[in-house]
């Protein structure tokens, strides 16, 4: 299948099943197509379940410096990534959405993860959180009202799947019918070219991080480009509490400590330098996103740098900086 999706079938194993359902009575016949458990894979045709036929092998593979998936052809690639027992954050980075949509589906141990991204396009101010309608399925992202192929504008296309065997990228050609209907809603000012996420691994315990991309374009060597990270601690620094409003951010003292998640942002000569669209989290490993309000910072903190004593302020909501501002 071209996503995960809860189906029932009438025998204690899919590969003894005859017939797939939409509901656990097993009254509403699933549509025709291509259906997996990920051990077999079946078509079914008028209601009848074909032969079986193993899938191909699924490798998964270990985050050594990162994993990249490069959508240059038209199609959907799926990849699994563990990361062994370093905890810290993931950084999942999408680039090259100007020149061609793409679709963006995750999965922790099978199951669906919110693709919640921020982008690092400022040019009309902070964007904020950019995500689908439903964030927890494939999401489909591109950059202003007209994308660049005319497929985007499809309601599904029949894509055939590259699955990493740990050196190349290999597919039996086998099509299945891949939903285009969640997509991002885009404006003409909306430009968008690099999208980023942070995924945690809060413990030792390993996880498999799965990554499906849609490139429903494809054809170009600009074509999205998405990365996986290894777990690594976010920088600290320093702030206030969480306040309602610019003034009392600038007014109160500088206690506390949050973390970022660069996206615009950088660290300089070893000080954190926040941007506008950062992800901000109340812990190193990227789990609990700051509380949206007002925080006052360190002038030196902010993007560009300051004199010791200066302070900004900044507004997080939904755990993104969507204001930067000096205290004047």
């Amino acid at each position: 299948m071209s996503e995960y999706l809860t189906k029932y079938f009438n025998a204690p194993t899919f590969s003894e099943a005859t017939t797939v359902y939409d509901d656990a009575l097993l009254s509403t016949v699933s549509v025709d197509g291509y259906y997996s458990d990920g051990v077999v894979t079946r078509y079914q045709l008028s209601g009848v379940l074909g032969l079986n036929a193993t899938c191909p092998t699924c490798v998964t593979y270990p985050c050594t410096s990162g994993v990249t998936i490069e959508t240059i052809v038209f199609g959907r690639y799926d990849l699994k990534t563990t990361f062994g027992s370093t905890i810290g954050a993931i950084k999942l980075t999408v680039s090259n959405v100007d020149v061609h949509p793409i679709g963006i589906q995750l999965m922790k141990d099978n199951v669906e993860y919110d693709v919640k991204f921020s982008s690092t396009d400022t040019a009309f101010g902070a964007l904020g959180q950019v995500n689908a309608p439903i964030t927890n399925e494939l999401s489909l992202f591109s950059s202003g009202v007209t994308p660049p192929c005319s497929s985007y504008n499809f309601s599904s296309l029949s894509l055939p799947t590259y699955i990493y065997n740990g050196t190349t990228w290999s597919t039996d050609d086998i099509l299945s019918t891949v939903s285009l209907t969640n997509k991002r809603n885009t404006t003409a000012e909306d430009s968008i070219n690099t999208l980023i996420l942070y995924i945690p691994k809060i413990s030792a315990t390993d996880f498999t991080l799965r990554t499906i991309a849609v490139a429903p374009c494809g054809g170009k060597l600009t074509a999205p480009l998405v990365e996986i990270g290894c777990p690594i601690a976010l920088p600290a620094f320093n702030v206030s509490g969480p306040q309602p409003n610019q003034s009392a951010a600038c007014l109160t003292s500088i206690a506390s400590t949050l973390y970022v998640g660069y996206v615009s942002g950088s660290t300089v000569s070893g000080d954190v330098r926040i941007s506008l669209n950062d992800f901000i989290f109340d812990d190193a490993n990227g789990n609990v996103k700051a509380t949206d309000a007002w925080y006052g910072i360190n002038r030196v903190n902010a993007e560009g740098g300051g004199a010791a004593g200066e302070k900004s302020r900044i507004q997080v909501q939904d755990g993104i900086v969507i204001n930067l501002q000096s205290c004047v």
